[in-house]
């Protein structure tokens, strides 16, 4: 098997769901994506984040007048189906289903023209960047695929290639499967930023939690939830919210 990276950055207001993530920094989307033929797809999106952009990001998925996969100037045409799968403060899981796409070209559309069939995307949205990687049983039209991408992108949208090479790693990262609250996330980014993971450690907690302007006991306690989450997420035992 082969894969294909890439990513597609945008300007604000290029695109409505977009814009969210550009607005909440601390949004990250993960999505597998499956092509049934060039004209259908299904996609499963786990999105973590302020409970505000969550409930922006659903409200715009499940409208059917807005189309959040074409790349060009025009609008996707299709019958679209929805599903909430989960939802709480810090994270939804959204289904979607689109049948009979037609009037555009979104990624989806193109690999489907140019790939063989049996595609499966793998995708991450954060700030203005949505970064994609495709695996595919042959890479024999890929360069085609890649100029379709440059030439179809609309102003405000900017591609950035990754690489092509043999698949490798797929779907093994089972940190992104682990949920965290805001405030958790928060102090463990900034413990990371500051270098209070780094050996020697460059932070005292005591400092950290001054910077942030917080108790020490309350930045103490975050971490150690966080890093709880993250340590039984790695060896793949279930994470109570």
């Amino acid at each position: 098997m082969r894969e294909l990276t890439f990513g597609i950055e945008y300007e604000m207001n290029a695109d409505p769901v977009m814009d969210v993530f550009i607005e909440y920094p601390d949004v990250i989307a993960h999505s597998l994506d499956g092509c049934v033929t060039e004209d259908h797809f299904w996609r499963v999106e786990r999105i973590t984040g302020p409970t505000t952009a969550l409930n922006r990001i659903e409200e715009l998925r499940l409208d059917d007048s807005i189309c959040g996969e074409s790349i060009t100037e025009t609008d996707c045409s299709a019958t679209r189906h929805h599903d909430v799968l989960k939802r709480t403060n810090n994270e939804r899981v959204l289904y979607t289903y689109l049948e009979g796409i037609s009037g555009c070209e979104s990624v989806h559309t193109l690999a489907g023209r140019y790939l063989p069939p049996g595609l499966i995307f793998e995708t991450h949205r954060q700030e203005d960047r949505h970064d994609w990687r495709i695996l595919m049983r042959s890479d024999e039209k890929v360069g085609m695929l890649y100029d379709s991408l440059g030439a179809a992108l609309r102003s405000q949208l900017t591609f950035r290639m990754g690489h092509l090479r043999d698949a490798e790693g797929w779907q093994q990262d089972t940190l992104a499967a682990v949920s965290l609250p805001a405030s958790q996330r928060a102090a463990l980014k900034a413990a990371i930023k500051n270098g209070y993971y780094e050996t020697p450690r460059q932070i005292k907690l005591d400092d950290l939690a001054e910077q942030l302007d917080m108790p020490r006991s309350t930045l103490s306690y975050r971490l150690r939830q966080a890093e709880a989450k993250l340590a039984r997420g790695y060896i793949g035992e279930t994470v109570e919210e």
